[in-house]
């Protein structure tokens, strides 16, 4: 829980299907026009058992799909679902790694826990700026792509080390190369990410419509086109 639960906050920077508005308690279309992730509204809970009442960010379903005896299965609840190939490849990629680093106890003096993760997943969502820091329980406050920063340097250091067993050599180095482009993309021009992320392919779409045709962010043609994406 301590060093997953900042990536599945943080990782809504590539992995984020994009969303028109909030239906988050006490959010308004004028708080909230466009932002990264469709579920971070949804989730009540850092840590749990449930999937439809008070949501978990990381759940603790424990119910494998293979030979219990070789294998575990983390139900991952959290992930939005995408169209972006790039996007699924990070999804899945950038968690095979922090999973495999968890396992060989390679984060124990890492500590990017959250101070507030439940709110930590919205605010990141809500921050089309990708600028605005969360606070972190030792008082230090990143944003989200600082703290992914961080999962990749120590990833490549795990991986000078340790090997890509978890995802073998080809598909694990795709996945590094992609995850450093990504995110030094999103620090100079997350506009120019249409083509590999679903959120920013998404606000191109929605948001040119609406320039055209003058609409109001809560004008219920974008929130149709939301839907058909």
């Amino acid at each position: 829980v301590t060093h997953v639960l900042p990536h599945f906050v943080t990782r809504q920077v590539f992995t984020g299907a994009g969303k028109v508005g909030s239906e988050a308690p006490g959010a308004s279309a004028g708080e909230v026009t466009f932002q990264l992730s469709q579920r971070a509204d949804f989730f009540e809970e850092e840590v749990g058992l449930e999937t439809t009442l008070k949501r978990p960010i990381v759940n603790t379903r424990d119910e494998p799909h293979a030979d219990p005896q070789k294998y575990r299965r983390l139900h991952v609840i959290v992930g939005d679902a995408n169209l972006c190939e790039v996007a699924t490849f990070l999804k899945v990629g950038t968690t095979a790694i922090v999973l495999a680093m968890i396992e060989d106890d390679f984060l124990a003096d890492v500590d990017l826990s959250l101070r507030t993760p439940v709110a930590a997943i919205r605010a990141v969502s809500y921050d089309l700026s990708l600028s605005r820091p969360v606070e972190l329980v030792d008082g230090r406050r990143m944003t989200a792509i600082e703290i992914q920063w961080e999962y990749f340097d120590r990833a490549k250091k795990y991986v000078e080390e340790r090997g890509l067993g978890m995802l073998g050599d080809q598909v694990g180095a795709e996945v590094l190369r992609r995850w450093e482009q990504v995110l030094s993309t999103l620090e100079t021009d997350p506009m120019a990410l249409a083509r590999q992320l679903d959120w920013v392919a998404k606000y191109r779409l929605v948001n040119g419509y609406r320039e055209r045709h003058g609409l109001a962010w809560d004008d219920h043609r974008l929130a149709a086109m939301d839907l058909q994406y």
